[in-house]
């Protein structure tokens, strides 16, 4: 009898909390995700999705709970160097330049 193993999720979040503007806008958000997984985020405006993707880039701390990245917590310095460097982010807000080309806009 073979027992495998489930390999340890790629980013983990645990008991994620954020406050914005002495508001709770995330509450106890716990992710796990694999590799070859996707998250999809829905909600309505003012929900928190962009809250959520700006903790996950590092652009901005929970108020509670960690995010790990393999493991570790990517606030710490170094982890977080090398977890950004996996990182594309494209805003919403200008995110298309209508002088740039197709790839310099990617």
């Amino acid at each position: 009898m073979c027992i495998r193993k489930l390999p340890f999720p790629r980013l983990l979040l645990n008991n994620v909390s954020c406050v914005r503007n002495a508001q709770q806008v995330l509450r106890h958000i716990n992710v796990s995700l694999h590799d070859r997984s996707a998250l999809v985020l829905t909600g309505a405006n003012g929900s928190g999705k962009t809250t959520f993707l700006r903790m996950l880039a590092g652009f901005s701390r929970p108020s509670a709970g960690e995010i790990l990245w393999n493991g570790h917590n990517i606030q710490d310095s170094g982890i977080f160097h090398q977890y950004k460097l996996q990182l594309n982010w494209l805003s919403l807000k200008d995110a298309i330049t209508d002088t740039f080309t197709v790839l310099e806009n990617v």
